[in-house]
C-alpha cells in the first residue's frame, strides 16, 4: 500500500466530544466470564443451554426442553464450570460420531438476529487434525446454521467460520486467525444480526466481521443439532472440551466497550479540506467504567491517544478524528485500539476501512481542431 512519508500534524489529534447518555443501540455485555446463571441461563433470549452437569445426560439447562443424547461423546468430570462435554476426532482417525445430539425443534432455528457461543478447550489431537465442527444443524443443506474451526496455517493459527443456508443457497462468515493451545479454555460467539451481518468474538473480543448484502433470516431446516461434530459423514469432531453451549436469540454483546464510526461517507477526496471522522465509544458493562484508553492511527502512522471516562452503563463518548487527506491515493484502514485497565483488562482492535480518491483535474478550455479538404485531394 502505498504511503507519503509525512503526516499532517492536524490529521493526527483526537477532539474529545465529551461524555453522555447513548441511545438504545443494543444490550450490554453479557457476564460470558462465568457460569450462566439467572436470567442469563433461563431469560426469553436463551433458546438452548447446555452445561453437562447431569451426570450422563444432557439436559437443557434453560428449562425449555431440549435435552440431547450422548453419541460418542462422553462427559468429562472437570469443565470450565462443573462438568464439560469431551469430544474425540474423526475422520480421517476414523470416521464415527463423537457428539452430543439434540432432536430437532422450531426453536432451534431461531428467526432474524441469533447468536451462537460456547467454550472450548482443545486437546493436543487438535494439532494434527483438520477442521472440526463445533455445532452443526446444517449438513449439506442449505438450512439453518454451523459454527466451525477451520484448519491449522502454516503458523498453528485458525479461524472460524460460520455457515449459514438461507433456503436457495448459503453463506460463510470468516474470523480472524488465531492460535488455540491445547489446554486452554476460549470462549468463541458467532453473532447473526438478521439482515447479512455476522461478527465473532473470542473472549469478548471482536475478532472478524462481515456483511452479504440481500440476505435476511435462515431457512429453517429439519436436521437436529449435533454439539461437537458434524451430523453426517464424513465426521470432523472436535479433539477436546466443549462447555455452556448457549443458543439465543437477538444479536448479544461480549465486549465491555463498542466502538462505532458514524460517518455517511468512506470516501474523500485528496486534499479535500475539513474532513474528520467521527468515532462513538460506548461502555456496555453493567458496571460504571472508570476509565479506558483509546487509540487511532490510520494504516499504523500518526497514532495519538487519549483516556476516556468514567463512564456508566450504556454511555458514551464522542471522538472527532480529523482525517491526513495528503495521503496517497488507496485504501486505507483506521485503527481504533482499545484498552481497560484493571482486575478484568481488555484490550481490542477493530478496523474501519476508508478510500481517498485522486483530485479531479483542474478545469480547462476544450481544444478544437478544423480542417479543409478531403482525402481525394
Amino acid at each position: 500500500m502505498k504511503r507519503h512519508l509525512l503526516l499532517i500534524l492536524a490529521g493526527a489529534f483526537l477532539t474529545p466530544q465529551g461524555a453522555r447518555p447513548a441511545e438504545p443501540t443494543g444490550p450490554l455485555c453479557e457476564p460470558w466470564q462465568s457460569e450462566y446463571r439467572g436470567q442469563a441461563a433461563t431469560g426469553k433470549h436463551v433458546l438452548a443451554l447446555w452445561k453437562f452437569d447431569s451426570g450422563e445426560k444432557v439436559e437443557d439447562a434453560s428449562g425449555r426442553g431440549h435435552a440431547g443424547t450422548l453419541r460418542g461423546a462422553k462427559i468429562h468430570p472437570q469443565g470450565r464450570f462443573g462438568a464439560c462435554l469431551e469430544c474425540f476426532p474423526g475422520w480421517p482417525v476414523e470416521d464415527k460420531e463423537h457428539r452430543a445430539l439434540v432432536p430437532h425443534h422450531p426453536a432451534l432455528s431461531p428467526q432474524g438476529p441469533f447468536t451462537l457461543e460456547m467454550w472450548l478447550c482443545p486437546k493436543p489431537d487438535l494439532e494434527s487434525c483438520p477442521e472440526a465442527f463445533l455445532l452443526d444443524k446444517k449438513y449439506v443443506s442449505h438450512h439453518d446454521y454451523q459454527l466451525i474451526l477451520g484448519p491449522a496455517d502454516r503458523t498453528g493459527a485458525r479461524v472460524l467460520r460460520a455457515c449459514l443456508g438461507f433456503g436457495d443457497d448459503s453463506s460463510t462468515f470468516y474470523s480472524r486467525p488465531a492460535q488455540f493451545k491445547p489446554g486452554t479454555w476460549y470462549h468463541v460467539a458467532f453473532v447473526y444480526d438478521g439482515a447479512g451481518g455476522g461478527r465473532f468474538f473470542l473472549n469478548g473480543r471482536p475478532w472478524g466481521q462481515q456483511h452479504v448484502a440481500g440476505r435476511e433470516s435462515i431457512a429453517p431446516g429439519r436436521h437436529p443439532l449435533s454439539l461437537g461434530d458434524r451430523i453426517g459423514s464424513y465426521y470432523h469432531g472436535f479433539p477436546g472440551f466443549i462447555d455452556e453451549v448457549r443458543v439465543c436469540s437477538g444479536a448479544l454483546e461480549f465486549r465491555p466497550l463498542k466502538v462505532e464510526l458514524l460517518a455517511d461517507r468512506r470516501c474523500f477526496r485528496r486534499m479535500e479540506a475539513g474532513v474528520s471522522l467521527s468515532f462513538r465509544v460506548t461502555c456496555l458493562k453493567p458496571q460504571p467504567l472508570p476509565k479506558a484508553e483509546v487509540s487511532i492511527s490510520i494504516d499504523g502512522l500518526g497514532q495519538h491517544s487519549r483516556w476516556l471516562g468514567p463512564l456508566g452503563p450504556g454511555q458514551a463518548e464522542s471522538i472527532k478524528y480529523p482525517l491526513d487527506t495528503a495521503l496517497r491515493p488507496g485504501e486505507y484502514p483506521i485503527e481504533v485500539r482499545l484498552s481497560v485497565p484493571g482486575a478484568e483488562p481488555f484490550q481490542s482492535e477493530e478496523h474501519f476501512p476508508v478510500r481517498i480518491v485522486a483530485r479531479r483535474p483542474p478545469d480547462r478550455f476544450p481544444v478544437l481542431m478544423w480542417g479543409v479538404g478531403s482525402a481525394e485531394g
